[in-house]
């Protein structure tokens, strides 16, 4: 769920309700009813321990780029959660999200709306001096420092993690195609438990963090077990720093083309940090997956970011992201490959025009794979992000 904890009293938004307009039939209808329907249950007489029950969050983002090699079309994205306690301890949680896409290359029309649901389950919370979490459902990928950015009103720039969204190239002929880590929302079941000074997680989930899953999506990656486990430590207030580790199958007998293959194994490492003082916010992470490959060879990836955030005044801030992936070499018997990296960089400037509204501005700095000329770009954004209970 997302972290931002601002207020505001329910009132209609006429950038939603633009952007609602352009949203395919069926998902307007849905979140029309949605929306009444918890209006209708909470009621206007409804008691202040009532309304406690529910929480609704609601962004709303839209943004364009120009520069080299940019399409000159605007993207929308639309997330939004809600969630009702059920008794003191459980809750239900739904995130649908929604995205008309940029066209992938100039000259080319512009693709139809992404709709998929990111979140969907239940949760139990025990506090206490060791206090536990129990998530089940479509539960965010428990490993990845990045996955926290993904909400257009939490991210510190405009553009979110490439390395979690593009794939590699292949590297495998025979497999399929991966990344060194991936923004997924698989099925699954976590267990946190959490100290003053620790953390620590154990989950099993139905696909590979290497894998994009989201409910919805037509090229969802076929079901696999996926362990993972991890934990931290938080030394001092605003520290804190953190550890996992993730193995299972990364592809399915039926999607390798070698007839009679096994299913293919990876194994994930992550190290993160994040440090908060001062009105500054650092964070990063690095991640090395190993993956099994054509005639019991290993491909290895790395991926790693690192980013600061920086409150100017109460209105005004800064952030700044350099983050890079490094593929492995195409897998051949006759010649061999080279490594290829994207690389990225984006120095952005922030101003709060109101508690709900913020306005930002980017330089963007690219290098895609297999490219050696990094492409310039500038970019604007507005960000409606307003938390109803």
């Amino acid at each position: 769920m997302c972290r931002d904890t601002r207020k505001a009293s329910l009132s209609a938004s006429p950038i939603v309700l633009a952007i609602l307009n352009g949203l395919p039939c069926a998902w307007a209808l849905a979140c029309s009813a949605a929306a009444a329907l918890i209006v209708v249950l909470i009621g206007a007489p409804a008691s202040a321990q009532d309304v406690a029950r529910f929480s609704l969050e609601s962004v709303a983002a839209i943004d364009e780029f120009g520069g080299e090699n940019s399409v000159h079309s605007p993207q929308i994205v639309i997330d939004v959660s809600a969630a009702v306690r059920m008794g003191d301890r459980w809750q239900i949680y739904v995130r649908p999200w929604f995205r008309l896409p940029r066209p992938n290359a100039p000259g080319l029309p512009v693709p139809d709306w992404d709709t998929e649901l990111y979140q969907a389950g239940v949760r139990y919370e025990r506090p206490g001096a060791v206090a536990m979490r129990f998530d089940a459902g479509y539960i965010l990928s428990p490993i990845g420092l990045g996955l926290y950015d993904v909400r257009p009103g939490v991210n510190p720039t405009i553009v979110p993690h490439i390395s979690y969204v593009q794939p590699m190239p292949v590297f495998d002929p025979t497999g399929t195609r991966v990344g060194a880590i991936a923004a997924s929302y698989p099925l699954g079941a976590q267990l946190t438990a959490s100290g003053l000074h620790w953390d620590a997680r154990a989950a099993v989930i139905g696909a590979a963090p290497t894998r994009v899953y989201a409910v919805g999506s037509p090229t969802n990656p076929k079901q696999t077990p996926v362990f993972v486990a991890g934990g931290g430590v938080t030394p001092t207030i605003g520290l804190r720093l953190g550890a996992a580790v993730a193995r299972g199958d990364y592809a399915t007998p039926e999607e390798i083309t070698t007839p009679g293959a096994q299913a293919r194994e990876m194994t994930m490492m992550s190290g993160e940090g994040e440090w908060a003082f001062a009105g500054t916010k650092l964070s990063g992470e690095i991640v090395r997956t190993a993956f099994d490959a054509l005639g019991g060879s290993t491909a290895v990836a790395y991926e790693w970011f690192i980013q600061g955030q920086q409150t100017l005044t109460p209105r005004w801030f800064a952030a700044a992201r350099h983050e890079g992936t490094s593929a492995p070499p195409l897998i051949s018997g006759i010649v061999p490959g080279r490594r290829t990296e994207l690389k990225i960089v984006e120095v952005t400037a922030g101003y709060r025009l109101s508690p709900d509204l913020t306005l930002r501005a980017s330089y963007y700095n690219r290098m895609p794979y297999g490219v050696t000329e990094w492409t310039n770009q500038f970019g604007v954004s507005v960000v409606w992000a307003r938390r109803w209970w």
